[in-house]
């Protein structure tokens, strides 16, 4: 008796001690490469981060890698320096035509994150209401690298009778914006969050106020462009007089455009258990994310 009873003692002592516990499997580190500081796909990426804590219970935690934008991200997930990127989905087919076709063997895009906007500012007086009237004038559009060049650049490939004779000037942003006040180009393109602190300054700007407005893109054969099957380009009605100063009679129709999560197939091999969690970040992270992206409300419908 007194012998079962020191069994059952030791049984309780075993059951109640942390190191004799078995051991929690440990979390899975996933490298996201994101964007530069301040823009929108690093903030997407922090948010995904912040919702892996919450919604993974652990078992997959996020590492927010700042960075150039969607082709510094290809490059850098191919190199093995980051394990998953956040980018235009339009720039993955770019970087597999045009800089490594070995890309789609090597990443699996899991699933769209929000939609972007492809942002047409002409200069007031150029005559320009639609990309496909820039005939052979010039677009500020960015240079190598720029996720705005590799759309630009896809779109001169799949319509080269609307867009192919259009020049490029290799700078977007505020020096793209710059570049059409001085007459180097007749407009900026922009592929960007609609929630935009750029284009929000340059409404403010007494200067950009009053020389750009918004132009359109409205080719719906845009819309059959695919990659791995899923839809990139949509075309969708803009709220434009969000921005005031820089909108026109009418909301405009442009570009909307799938910014994707891709992951290195390597890393999904080696980490099979992480398809599921971030399966769930996809589904029940998706209002959050177009919160960082769209702001209160979408500012665009189909």
């Amino acid at each position: 008796m007194k012998r079962l009873a020191l069994w059952l003692a030791l049984l309780l002592v075993a059951a109640g001690s942390p190191l004799l516990s078995a051991p929690a499997e440990a979390a899975v580190t996933m490298r996201l490469c994101t964007g530069s500081p301040g823009k929108t796909y690093i903030r997407v990426g922090q948010k995904l981060a912040e919702l892996a804590k919450q919604l993974t219970m652990g078992a997959l935690e996020i590492e927010v890698v700042p960075s150039k934008g969607s082709i510094d991200n290809l490059n850098r997930t191919l190199a093995g320096q980051c394990d998953a990127f956040i980018a235009q989905g339009d720039a993955v087919a770019f970087y597999a035509s045009a800089i490594d076709r070995s890309v789609t063997d090597k990443v699996e895009i899991m699933g769209e994150l929000y939609k972007e906007l492809g942002l047409l500012l002409c200069r007031r007086g150029s005559g320009v209401g639609d990309l496909d009237e820039v005939g052979d004038g010039t677009v500020a559009a960015g240079s190598m690298g720029s996720g705005s060049l590799a759309t630009m650049l896809v779109l001169q490939s799949i319509a080269p009778d609307l867009y192919g004779g259009i020049k490029i000037y290799p700078a977007n942003g505020f020096e793209g914006a710059l570049a059409v006040l001085e007459g180097k180009a007749e407009c900026v393109f922009d592929v960007i969050a609609p929630q935009s602190d750029l284009v929000r300054t340059l409404n403010d700007n007494e200067r950009t106020g009053a020389q750009l407005y918004f132009a359109e893109i409205d080719n719906s054969d845009l819309e059959d462009f695919e990659v791995g099957g899923k839809q990139i380009y949509e075309i969708v009605t803009f709220d434009d007089e969000l921005y005031g100063n820089l909108s026109t009679i009418g909301d405009p129709e442009t570009l909307a455009i799938s910014a994707v999560l891709g992951v290195s197939k390597a890393f999904l091999d080696a980490n099979p258990e992480a398809r599921s969690p971030l399966a769930m970040l996809l589904l029940m992270g998706g209002k959050d994310i177009e919160a960082i992206a769209y702001g209160d409300k979408k500012p665009f419908e189909k």
